[in-house]
């Protein structure tokens, strides 16, 4: 049984709580960084800028996650982002707080239990386990048609003067299940275009299809742009000609 399969029976069922903290703890986390993570660390002191949420009530918290695919759903597009042991990352922000899945199903972990949890590790003798970078991330054309998205994509685009094409890979990250990447040569704010691109096509996006966008202008969606399918170029009026 994977995380995120014990963190939904633990939400619903107390007696697995303590699995679930068990697994969790010495699971790979995801977070996400404002800026590119610093690679030039030791294994007891890592640097990262971490963002931060709001709860319902206004508390801050730093939203983890338990897979990128769900990191990717909290963000609706791609962000710099790092994989990190949960009971290390538990360390670095003891005097926070922490919520894990935001606006999905998820728990929220106050400062005080984080601590607590930290000090169960220790009397159980559970280590913070270093870093793995050996994460890949590939990109090559999409193993199912999409032809579906591409429409759908295509007719919201029309109506966005800012976005001169679009294109469509699908990505690989480590063991993650592959996601359909849509790369988009656009100006402006992303997240106000991503966001209302992402509800648009919500509707028609199948259970199996894990949905990110990026910017040409961000360095990963440059280097996927590379090889990727181009599908939509922004018809332009009589007055650019």
């Amino acid at each position: 049984m994977n995380l995120d399969e014990l963190l939904k029976d633990a939400i619903t069922e107390p007696s697995k709580r303590a699995m679930f903290l068990q697994t969790l703890i010495r699971s790979d986390i995801y977070v996400i960084c404002k800026n590119s993570v610093n690679t030039q660390y030791s294994d007891s002191d890592i640097q990262l800028e971490l963002v931060t949420t709001q709860n319902s009530n206004g508390d801050i918290f730093i939203p983890f996650f338990t897979s990128y695919q769900a990191l990717q759903k909290f963000a609706k597009r791609y962000v710099d982002c790092y994989k990190i042991n949960c009971l290390r990352f538990f360390y670095m922000i003891q005097t926070a707080s922490a919520v894990l899945n935001p606006n999905s199903y998820g728990k929220e972990f106050s400062s005080q239990e984080i601590k607590s949890i930290i000090m169960l590790a220790k009397n159980q003798r559970i280590k913070a386990l270093p870093n793995n970078d050996d994460e890949k991330m590939e990109f090559h054309p999409c193993s199912h048609s999409v032809e579906h998205l591409k429409k759908a994509v295509s007719k919201f685009l029309e109506r966005q003067p800012n976005v001169e094409k679009a294109f469509v890979t699908e990505m690989t990250r480590g063991n993650e299940v592959p996601q359909i990447l849509f790369v988009l040569d656009m100006t402006g704010n992303t997240r106000n275009l991503f966001v209302p691109l992402s509800k648009y096509i919500s509707k028609i996006t199948r259970p199996d299809e894990h949905i990110s966008f990026i910017s040409c202008k961000q360095n990963i969606g440059k280097t996927a742009s590379e090889n990727a399918e181009l599908f939509y170029t922004r018809q332009k009026r009589f007055f650019e000609k």
